[in-house]
């Protein structure tokens, strides 16, 4: 069994199962870590979804992480999370200069999501980006209910629980360098969901996220013009897609630059390479 000594991991939590890396112990930040989880050995956990909706969909999924590491008998890991798209929901926050503090700036988020999304979001918990003065910035919000549930996951086995990132926010986080243009488009395509940001002047007019069922671009057609409907985008702004898949074959839609992960040596599903960059 692959077992791997006290130190750092990346799981990448997918409804259809996990991917584990284990990281070097230096270089920790996260583009970085992503860079060099492309040479870590990899554990591929698929899980079947429980077909009852009652069931929470990231639930299988969580599960397998405990039972793994609790049979690993390693304490003291230090466990960072990527989040499939499935499992954030996302929105932007307008610049408020009277924002002092990272307790005011998580209320405000918090209150933007509640006015979009009713009492439902009651229950999840926000995840804030940076307000940079003048600035709009994405937040993410997940179920409080799968922030407990990692957390129970990880301590329980002696584990801390370092970080928890969507998907979406570490793929632009790992590709900026190449992300060229005064406006342009980004987006993840996963397995079961895109999500796609406009992005002018270096500041988010627009982000949005689409489940998909196999034809994506038709979706991905479909938001383009939503999105644009609502803001100025100049003509000619590039599109850039990342994705935890192979390069997509492309029938018709717009024209993209496809950002290919690292290649693997063992071949897996979709939703299950998350760990392994970008």
């Amino acid at each position: 069994m692959w077992s791997p000594s006290a130190g750092m991991l990346r799981v990448g939590l997918a409804q259809q199962g996990l991917a584990i890396a284990r990281l070097p112990r230096f270089g920790l930040g996260l583009g970085m870590g992503l860079s060099l989880a492309r040479q870590a050995a990899v554990q591929y956990l698929p899980c079947a979804a429980d077909p009852t909706p009652q069931t929470a969909p990231w639930r299988a999924a969580v599960d397998a992480l405990a039972q793994w590491l609790a049979e690993q008998k390693k304490p003291r890991l230090q466990v960072q999370v990527l989040l499939a798209g499935r499992f954030a929901r996302w929105q932007l926050l307008p610049w408020r200069a009277e924002l002092g503090s990272a307790e005011e700036l998580a209320a405000y988020a918090a209150l933007c999501f509640r006015q979009t999304y009713g009492r439902v979001a009651q229950d999840w918990q926000v995840l804030p980006a940076a307000l940079l003065p003048g600035s709009t910035a994405p937040a993410a919000a997940v179920d409080s209910a799968l922030m407990a549930a990692l957390e129970q996951a990880c301590g329980s086995c002696g584990a801390q629980l370092q970080t928890v990132t969507p998907y979406f926010s570490a793929a632009f986080d790992a590709w900026r360098a190449r992300l060229k243009g005064p406006a342009l488009w980004f987006g993840t395509l996963e397995a079961d969901m895109l999500s796609l940001g406009l992005l002018q002047g270096g500041q988010w007019q627009a982000l949005q996220t689409q489940r998909v069922a196999g034809d994506w671009q038709a979706p991905l057609a479909a938001l383009m013009a939503h999105m644009a409907s609502a803001c100025t985008v100049p003509d000619g702004a590039p599109l850039y897609l990342a994705g935890d898949l192979e390069a997509p074959f492309v029938m018709s839609g717009p024209p993209f630059t496809w950002l290919a992960p690292q290649p693997l040596a063992t071949p897996t599903k979709p939703g299950l390479r998350l760990a392994m960059g970008c």
